[in-house]
């Protein structure tokens, strides 16, 4: 693959995710300034609600008809939207028939008047086309970023509207089911579907084997990613719930875009070195560290700012914490740099060591639970994030070692995570840090993160660059001293 393609690869999948976090920021930044604190945080108990529930029953279909795409790839879609469909039904009739429990584990029913309508938008988007991710497979990203964008255009140019016409949480619902039509809607449009005279037993017997680990790493991940924002809610109130999930979300969302482009580039690159074992082990362990570093380079500006965008972008009314700040920081790394390791198992099918390795970081959760309802500061319940996320992480590495040298990863891991630690404890510790001193500890950190990046391309990453660029770097002779026949071995034939 020449680096021109790869670079084209990368740009056209990035379309997607970064869309998608862009307008969505977007989203958030307008109700933000149209509600008032009790009911953006009421709007933030909905969006909970139902990415939890889709947690909990998500299969991994996208991942599925990715990874069945050779002959088997219209039994596989034809499965999907079966079990999408019924996997929808089933969350909305739940959805509807708790919703008063589902608003009342918030403590404040009063507020969410909406509960029982989120079940309209995992049942509309049950009816999208599968192909539309399958064919992503082939690189062909193209459509599916132009339904998603779309989507989110539509959801985004509703929700001011709404926002005017409600004045609660219900605007965030308006926005959600305007973008689950139009998605649906153009999926059925740009890719055709491949129909099939029936489903085969067995693809759907594969599914389900598929998809029940991955069900179970949905209640992990909802203990991680959700269940936090439960806790708040009842050891605080709806008005710190909003605070913790805009300097949360400003920190951490922005790695969802990311890890979904090192997903959809990732399983690809994955499979293109499975024909050798010695660069499959590569190829596995450069994804690891790729995320590692990615997830360092990301975190240390984010930390160093957050104390600042979040009043500006929301309001003065939302301040937060040097703790706050520090604690994003590393706990932003660690989550990034667990999907390293995510990709590797899922690309291998081991859905059963994912899960346990996400599972793991529950521990945080309840860590931060204790800690929080100990010393009611909402820092507390963050350190037991970060606590189990380092947990997850150490584990998800040492579930690889049949794929990849965990001793390097860890190294490399270990290096970043000591610096990023360093950088959190001076935030922490300077307090009200002046311009001088945020600079100082960026750029301190950043050399040290740089030279970790420079040391993993050389042992890992020149291996994947482009032939010619590799020919060049290994096999440049001084001129004064080089054959005449020398330069045609070197530009046909690759180096020994």
């Amino acid at each position: 693959m020449s680096l021109k393609l790869g670079i084209t690869r990368l740009s056209i999948a990035s379309i997607s995710p970064m869309c998608v976090f862009s307008l969505r920021f977007v989203r958030t930044i307008i109700l933000s300034h149209m509600l008032s604190p009790n009911n953006l945080g009421a709007a933030v108990a909905l969006m909970t609600i139902l990415a939890g529930c889709e947690l909990i029953t998500d299969v991994g279909l996208d991942r599925f008809v990715i990874v069945n795409a050779g002959k088997d790839r219209a039994q596989a879609v034809a499965v999907a939207q079966q079990v999408a469909l019924g996997r929808a039904i089933f969350l909305a009739a739940a959805i509807v028939l708790f919703s008063p429990q589902l608003a009342g584990v918030f403590g404040a029913s009063e507020h969410l008047k909406g509960v029982a309508w989120l079940g309209l938008v995992p049942l509309i988007f049950a009816f999208r086309n599968w192909r539309l991710i399958q064919v992503q497979q082939d690189y062909r990203y193209g459509p599916e970023a132009v339904t998603t964008v779309c989507g989110q255009i539509a959801g985004v140019a509703l929700v001011f509207p709404a926002a005017v016409w409600f004045r609660d949480e219900r605007a965030i619902l308006v926005s959600l089911i305007a973008e689950a039509v139009v998605h649906v809607a153009l999926s059925n449009v740009l890719i055709r579907r491949e129909r099939v005279a029936y489903v085969d037993a067995a693809m759907r017997k594969a599914v389900f084997k598929w998809g029940l680990p991955l069900m179970v790493n949905g209640v992990g991940l909802m203990a991680v990613k959700q269940l936090d924002q439960v806790i708040v809610a009842n050891l605080f109130d709806l008005r710190t719930l909003a605070l913790y999930a805009l300097g949360m979300n400003l920190a951490i969302t922005p790695t969802a875009p990311l890890q979904a482009i090192g997903q959809k580039v990732g399983l690809p690159f994955l499979a293109n070195a499975k024909g050798s074992p010695q660069m499959a082990r590569q190829a596995a362990l450069f994804a690891v560290l790729a995320a590692a570093c990615t997830g360092a380079a990301y975190a240390l500006p984010v930390g160093l700012v957050l104390d600042q965008l979040v009043p500006l972008l929301y309001g003065r009314q939302y301040q937060i914490t040097e703790a706050f700040c520090a604690l994003a920081m590393v706990d932003a790394f660690l989550r990034f740099s667990r999907g390293g390791p995510n990709l590797i198992l899922l690309h291998h099918g081991l859905t059963s060591r994912l899960t346990v390795g996400n599972m793991v970081a529950g521990i945080g959760t309840m860590i931060g639970l204790g800690l929080g309802y100990w010393s009611g500061r909402l820092e507390a319940v963050m350190v037991g994030l970060v606590i189990g996320d380092f947990i997850s992480l150490v584990l998800l590495l040492a579930l690889l070692r049949q794929h990849l040298s965990v001793a390097k990863a860890m190294l490399h891991t270990g290096v970043l995570t000591a610096t990023l630690g360093t950088a959190a404890v001076a935030i922490w510790a300077g307090g009200d840090l002046g311009v001088a001193e945020r600079v100082l500890v960026f750029v301190l950190g950043g050399v040290v993160i740089a030279l970790d990046v420079a040391v993993v391309f050389l042992q890992v990453g020149r291996d994947f660059m482009p032939r010619s660029a590799q020919l060049v770097t290994r096999n440049v002779v001084p001129a004064q001293s080089r054959p005449a026949v020398a330069t045609v071995a070197v530009s046909n034939e690759p180096p020994a």
